[in-house]
């Protein structure tokens, strides 16, 4: 993996993790305590997934992590559009769902990275 690669990776890390922490904003401001809650979650458990890829040296994880570079591409854009849609209409549980759904695959796709 190359160095643009690894820094493509951490950067979609990075924007999934502000895409969960804008979910729980928009969802805590619209007075959605559970489901905010459940994207801080979210949100923590990527920041806990970044933290640990950073504590870990590039190299044990660059070989394994090229192949998931499209996946997590993908899982990262999934979660972006899923964020958008409920910013439309926050109220919306099935948009807040997905929201989530997406989000817990990004966190899963991350954990693939250090495992």
């Amino acid at each position: 993996m190359t160095n643009d690669q690894a820094d493509t990776a951490f950067q979609s890390l990075h924007d999934a993790q502000r895409a969960a922490q804008f979910l729980y904003m928009e969802l805590r401001d619209a007075g959605n305590a559970a489901d905010a809650a459940n994207a801080k979650l979210r949100a923590d458990r990527l920041q806990n997934e970044i933290e640990n890829l950073i504590n870990r040296e590039l190299a044990d994880w660059q070989a394994g992590a090229e192949a998931l570079l499209p996946q997590l591409s993908i899982a990262t854009s999934a979660a972006q559009k899923a964020v958008d849609d409920v910013e439309q209409d926050v109220q919306n549980a099935q948009n807040v769902v997905c929201a989530l759904q997406a989000l817990d695959n990004v966190v899963g796709v991350a954990m693939k990275f250090i495992g």
